[in-house]
């Protein structure tokens, strides 16, 4: 603390320092977070960092990894950032000159793991796809991977993961994946925080076949009992169900989930030990496998924790509370699960006036959640707060997806009669309209749930227009209504019959005749 405090205190008290204990100083500081003098002391050796590049050619490898390490204890600090840039940049410079020979799995860990914390910085994300090549290299480089720890390799995938779109992040995560897949009969000596960080990694690539095949191997772990969830801290459980919940039509996925959900059951009463993001995101998860028992009695139990606490319900950012919706709306049956929804209806009725800070996603995910209990007063309540945002976002219409607006008509549907419901309906219904001829990328889902939900108010005109460019798209679909559901086709159907004179109309409903 003293140490950091003169060298945050002196604009010259760095100026005579060997270059090489730049790295010690950050390193030592950031060891103690908490305290202000470490963080300003780092922070000033990211200023000096910033303005002194010449001073980082003087390290080596480890060095300059050390130096990220320290300054990713305070990412929010502008001087951290700073020196972490002027880090990246040297790397880069390096890499174009004399590669990554001088740098140890180690070194490249830490230098990902820090870079990770500026997402948005170029210079980070042009450093760490230049290690993300040079991973892959050592990959397929005689199985140069196994120099790396378990938890090197949970870090790095961590790191690359947040440049999903990056090619060289991808393949090198692909590289490690494989490496996983390899040592499936040994993740015994993975510790449970680097599975987790490894899944929750891959599960920014489900796409990728030999991702997919590294997460199956990790569920089946954990579904054996080899990886045993009572190890796992509650942040971890919910990372894992999280996880494998982008790919829920695997097997191993499926069986781990359920042995989660068991051990969430058993933790019932440590539920208040779990964060709102912990709770928002196993509820998420679990829903993807609603027919399973254990899933539903975890997610039965956290609505008991969410619907007993209202002061809890407070805390929960929009996000949240828009997860816990979404699950709990596929058991909308259960009892505690319309308690829950209730409650949140509640705290969203309450927040009317902050509901303009939720982004569209979550409000669609709201409204259709809601829709799965429309007897309940609050339920009701919430939407009509739901829908008089929607009508003040009327001119930003454009900038919700297809999905959100088919969600939000068929949600809006369950209270035809609630006028600012109404209003908001006749609102997305122009926007459909002036999507019309632009149809082509709504599933068909999405078109039978619009005209569904615009079928309850079949005297607006703006609702009879917009079925009608839906009905123009169904035509163009005509030798494709194969794909069309027996539910789809039975929604279609019976919206269409709410406009029999629409000329459109008649012939989508005489082609899916």
């Amino acid at each position: 603390r003293a140490m950091a405090a003169k060298v945050s205190s002196s604009t010259s008290a760095l100026d005579d320092v060997d270059a090489r204990a730049l790295p010690l100083l950050a390193l030592s500081f950031g060891r103690y977070p908490q305290l202000a003098e470490c963080r300003d002391g780092t922070v000033r050796i990211g200023e000096f960092c910033s303005d002194n590049p010449a001073a980082l050619r003087q390290l080596d490898a480890r060095n300059l990894s050390l130096l990220v390490n320290g300054f990713s204890k305070w990412p929010d600090q502008p001087g951290c950032g700073e020196g972490t840039f002027a880090v990246a940049g040297e790397v880069l410079r390096r890499a174009h000159t004399q590669g990554f020979s001088k740098f140890n799995p180690q070194s490249l860990t830490n230098l990902v793991n820090g870079f990770s914390k500026w997402p948005n910085q170029a210079e980070c994300r042009e450093a760490t796809s230049a290690i993300g090549t040079e991973v892959t290299y050592l990959a397929g480089r005689a199985n140069r991977l196994s120099d790396f720890v378990p938890q090197d390799l949970a870090n790095l995938v961590n790191g690359f993961s947040k440049w999903p779109e990056q090619e060289s992040t991808r393949e090198a995560t692909i590289a490690i994946g494989s490496e996983i897949s390899r040592e499936a009969n040994r993740l015994g000596r993975f510790p449970e925080q680097e599975l987790a960080t490894l899944v929750n990694g891959f599960s920014k690539w489900p796409q990728e076949p030999g991702i997919r095949q590294a997460a199956v191997a990790i569920a089946g772990d954990i579904a054996s009992g080899v990886g045993k969830p009572g190890g796992f801290t509650h942040q971890h459980l919910a990372i894992l169900v999280n996880g494998f919940s982008k790919w829920p039509e695997e097997l191993n996925m499926r069986q781990a989930a359920v042995t989660v959900g068991g051990e969430v059951v058993a933790r019932a009463r440590e539920l208040g030990g779990f964060t709102d993001q912990h709770l928002a995101n196993l509820v998420n998860g679990f829903s993807k496998w609603p027919e399973q028992e254990k899933t539903r009695e975890a997610a039965v139990a956290i609505a008991s924790e969410v619907s007993c606490d209202a002061n809890r319900l407070r805390g929960f950012p929009g996000q949240e509370l828009a997860y816990l919706i979404n699950g709990f709306s596929k058991w909308p049956q259960e009892p505690g699960m319309r308690q829950a929804a209730v409650a949140i209806a509640g705290e969203i009725a309450s927040r009317a006036d902050k509901i303009k800070g939720f982004t569209h996603q979550q409000l669609a995910i709201l409204v259709n959640g809601f829709s799965k209990w429309p007897e309940q007063e609050k339920t009701r309540e919430a939407t009509a707060a739901v829908a008089r945002e929607i009508l003040r976002r009327t001119s930003h219409l454009r900038g919700f997806t297809d999905q959100h607006v088919a969600n939000l008509v068929n949600g809006f549907s369950k209270w035809p009669e609630e006028p600012e419901v109404r209003q908001a309906a006749v609102g997305l219904a122009e926007e459909i309209v002036s999507r019309a001829g632009q149809l082509a990328g709504f599933a068909d889902q999405h078109l039978a749930n619009l005209v569904n939900g615009f079928s309850k108010w079949p005297e607006q005109e703006k609702t009879r227009e917009a079925t009608a460019a839906v009905a123009c798209e169904i035509l163009r679909r005509t030798s494709h209504l194969r794909g069309f559901t027996d539910q789809h086709v039975a929604n279609l159907v019976n919206g269409f019959s709410k406009w029999p004179e629409e000329p459109e109309v008649r012939q989508a409903a005489v082609g899916l005749a």
